[in-house]
């Protein structure tokens, strides 16, 4: 994948498992390390040339054991220290990760995989989105209610868990009155 992405005239960043093993063959200031990897097993054997890659480790807090660290290991092709520093790219990595969930939450928790957008006109269609939208954001609100008034970081809660709570409480809610709602009452 990074030989196929290098020929495209790419960069890449990426995770890599923590079996495969990296020779230190420069330290850069950063905390990085230059280091070559091989297309594959069999293409070292027979020769190939190592691609040059820029390894970048880091620990970071795992979030359901504060006391538990969790090392993360980066390739990329971004070798330039001054433009790409490892702490910004290692921020940039995870940041991803947080789009991704979020994408994950409302394409398979909140619509289910089988969910198709139903309307057949444009404009119909951007107003189905928006709505999956609003509601993703209501549970992400309801979420982040709930943590401030715990006392926890929202990250910590599961937006999984969210969705099971607030599908236990809409038949409760379905019987109320308006002004039974505490998000509507006055005062």
């Amino acid at each position: 994948m990074v030989e196929a992405t290098v020929s495209q005239g790419c960069d890449y960043l990426g995770r890599i498992p923590a079996n495969i093993k990296f020779l230190v063959e420069q330290p850069l200031s950063d905390g990085s390390y230059l280091s070559r990897i091989y297309p594959s097993g069999k293409l070292r054997k027979k020769g190939s040339q190592p691609i040059l890659v820029r390894v970048i480790e880091y620990t970071i807090e795992h979030p359901g054991n504060p006391t538990e660290q969790l090392t993360y290991r980066l390739i990329t092709s971004l070798l330039d220290i001054e433009k790409f520093p490892a702490e910004l790219l290692a921020r940039e990595y995870h940041q991803r990760w947080e789009v991704e969930n979020t994408i994950d939450e409302l394409k398979i928790h909140l619509l289910g995989r089988k969910t198709h957008v139903r309307s057949q006109k444009p404009r119909e269609v951007v107003q189905e989105i928006y709505g999956w939208l609003l509601g993703h954001w209501s549970v992400r609100v309801l979420m982040f209610q709930a943590a401030s008034t715990a006392g926890v970081p929202p990250l910590r809660l599961s937006f999984t868990g969210a969705l099971r709570v607030i599908r236990r409480a809409i038949p409760k809610f379905q019987h109320l009155q308006s002004e039974e709602f505490p998000l509507f009452s006055i005062g």
